[in-house]
């Protein structure tokens, strides 16, 4: 073969031809300028082969590289993750509500009832629904009588917390609804227990109600571990104020399902722990006997009763009239009732005995008599001459009975309620009297409870009110007169009170001058353990004065049932005390009170009650203690 030390002449070809073929060659390989000078045919097509090879290898050895680095991430990294995956194809996890404890009055009656039912719920959290899911959807909101739109309504929800779209259905529903939606990512039917309570309402505002967790609720309980599709304690009562007591802890377990999500058979079950049941002071049948007679004599009234035991502080009963049926509340409320609550002038939804604040009227006259003796200002032999009322300066305080009351000591002045007697005991120096004075005053009716809260185990208690000098010149731009003083000495004017702290003043003198926090809650039964934990009574103040002068403060009270306004509760078998009182109302009549406790020598029952613009205490609030007091006298004092 011929050749030529020039690498790019070839025979038969001219030189410009040569060089075309040169250009050529490279323009269409895109070749190297060193492997242009390799020459020859043969030789570039082994070579372009060659290098070819040895790219596809490379790219092969990348590869290879590529998706064993990626082997290894899988198998090293995320094994795990994906291998829970797996675990979640086949199985399935469910939560296992526990049973929510249960409220026993102090006599082991129960209160309240665990009803099961099942819901259905909408997760709107699910947003990539498809236009054939959405369908079936509607289709089954419209078999369970859903309104078009409702039906939009919900499918249009945002948020992450579920909603109930049917509740309280019971195993036959549930069970259709289970198959219809057991393809569904957006629907499920849960167990879901219903609270019930006495039809009566007589337990509304101590216990409030359970219901679903609000969306302002929702990152509360979140933090705490909830499902979002339970119910909480709500109203302000024992089912708030004790929800972790009561709640208990779900259980769950771990179901495994075929592909079509039907189940085979369980693998692991933790089971729920159970709430704890509450054991209260209350006395069932004496809550039930009061709404019963407030119902009987005051339909159209509003009021407060609360019965207390002055030797520990637990309460016995707590009525707030009207009450309203908390059922409603449980099982899901409509908003036409919802407003019809909050529509009715009478407020069935405050719980008067500790949200209602009141003038005391003259139930305060207890604590000033008290505070007069303990001051060694009077004896229970010191008098005064009620003919009427008092002039101050050019303003007259009157007695409500026309005439005066005649020489009057302070058993006297309890028992008929003489005004003169406090005016005369309420000012420093009036007219010859030495008196309290206003700082006095106020400094025992503090020591006594008035203007701070008790510390009740419920939601919403309120402070009541005492005014002072500094009070109404910040408030009103006013100057304290001595007339509000006056005022002050017979509980009208700016001083409020709540039923409840009334009742605890009334325990003081009851016990002979200790005062105990009131307490509803008595014992709580471990669900697991089965252990009792007693509550044991706390004492908030004690020797608030000697027992001789509470004894005759009581002692008042006596006659204010043998020969006072309080003469109806003598009929009683045994012996009672008690003291009314009438207040001014901002707006009606005036507000009638009582505030008493039985039996007399050794109390172990205090009963107040307020009748809201009731007029005389004698008139409208001591027949209902009367009715209450002759049940128990007759129930229970009889055992």
């Amino acid at each position: 073969m011929w050749k030529s030390r020039d690498p790019f002449i070839i025979p038969g070809f001219s030189a410009d031809k040569r060089q075309g073929q040169v250009d050529n060659f490279y323009d269409s390989h895109e070749v190297s300028e060193s492997f242009l000078v390799m020459g020859g045919s043969q030789t570039l097509g082994r070579l372009v082969n060659l290098s070819k090879q040895r790219l596809v290898l490379a790219i092969l050895a990348g590869l290879f590289l590529l998706l064993a680095g990626r082997l290894f991430y899988l198998q090293f990294f995320s094994g795990s993750d994906f291998r829970n995956i797996a675990e979640g194809n086949r199985l399935r996890r469910e939560w296992l509500a526990p049973s929510r404890g249960i409220f026993f009055d102090h006599l082991g009656n129960p209160m309240v009832e665990n009803i099961g039912t099942f819901s259905l719920f909408f997760q709107p959290a699910v947003s990539s629904l498809s236009t054939e899911e959405k369908q079936k959807i509607g289709g089954i909101f419209k078999d369970l009588e859903l309104t078009d739109q409702e039906t939009a309504d919900l499918l249009n929800t945002t948020g992450y917390l579920p909603v109930a779209v049917k509740e309280n259905l019971n195993y036959e529903q549930a069970l259709g609804l289970m198959l219809k939606v057991q393809d569904s990512p957006a629907l499920k039917v849960i167990i879901d227990p219903l609270r019930k309570y006495p039809a009566d309402g007589s337990l509304t505002h101590l216990f409030g109600y359970t219901s679903r967790i609000t969306r302002e609720e929702k990152d509360k309980y979140l933090a705490l571990d909830y499902q979002l599709t339970e119910k909480v304690g709500h109203g302000g009562g024992l089912e708030e104020y004790y929800q972790s007591e009561l709640r208990g802890s779900f259980g769950q377990r771990q179901i495994e399902v075929d592909a079509l999500g039907q189940e085979k058979k369980v693998i692991a079950e933790q089971e729920p722990k159970n709430g704890n049941n509450l054991v209260l002071g209350i006395d069932l049948g004496l809550q039930q006997k009061i709404v019963e007679s407030f119902k009987a004599q005051q339909p159209h009234k509003a009021g407060a009763v609360v019965a207390m035991d002055p030797r520990n502080g637990q309460i016995r009963a707590l009525v707030s009239w009207p009450t309203y049926d908390n059922n409603e509340f449980s099982r899901g409320i409509s908003s036409q009732s919802y407003q019809g609550l909050l529509d009715n002038p009478l407020k069935p939804l405050i719980n008067r005995v500790i949200g209602g604040e009141y003038p005391t009227g003259s139930t305060i006259k207890l604590v000033m008599s008290l505070a007069g003796l303990q001051e060694g200002i009077i004896d229970r032999n010191s008098t005064v001459a009620s003919t009427g009322g008092v002039w101050y300066s050019q303003w007259f305080f009157p007695d409500w009975q026309a005439g005066g009351h005649g020489l009057t000591n302070v058993i006297k002045a309890l028992s008929e309620s003489v005004n003169t007697f406090y005016y005369y005991l309420a000012l420093e120096n009036f007219d010859g009297h030495r008196g309290l004075g206003l700082k006095k005053m106020l400094g025992y009716f503090s020591s006594f409870g008035l203007g701070k809260i008790t510390g009740i185990d419920l939601k919403g208690e309120r402070a009541g009110f005492l005014p002072s000098e500094e009070w109404k010149i910040k408030a009103k731009n006013e100057v304290w007169y001595p007339g509000d003083t006056l005022h002050l000495a017979i509980g009208q004017g700016d001083l409020l009170a709540t039923p409840l702290q009334v009742a605890m003043y009334t325990s003081a003198v009851a016990n002979g001058g200790t005062l105990f926090k009131p307490r509803i809650l008595e014992k709580i039964i471990n669900s697991q353990l089965g252990q009792t934990t007693v509550v044991e009574p706390e004492v908030l103040a004690q020797n608030l004065g000697s027992k001789n002068n509470f004894a005759t403060v009581a002692e008042g009270m006596r006659a204010g049932v043998t020969n006072g306004s309080s003469r109806r509760l003598s009929l009683l078998s045994v012996p009672s005390a008690g003291k009314t009182g009438t207040a001014q109302a901002s707006n009606g009549n005036p507000h009638a009170w009582f505030t008493g406790f039985l039996p007399y020598q050794n109390p172990e029952l205090v009963i107040t009650v307020l009748v809201e613009n009731g007029n005389e205490g004698s008139e409208t609030a001591v027949p209902i203690a009367y009715e209450v007091l002759n049940w128990y006298v007759k129930n229970r004092l009889s055992d």
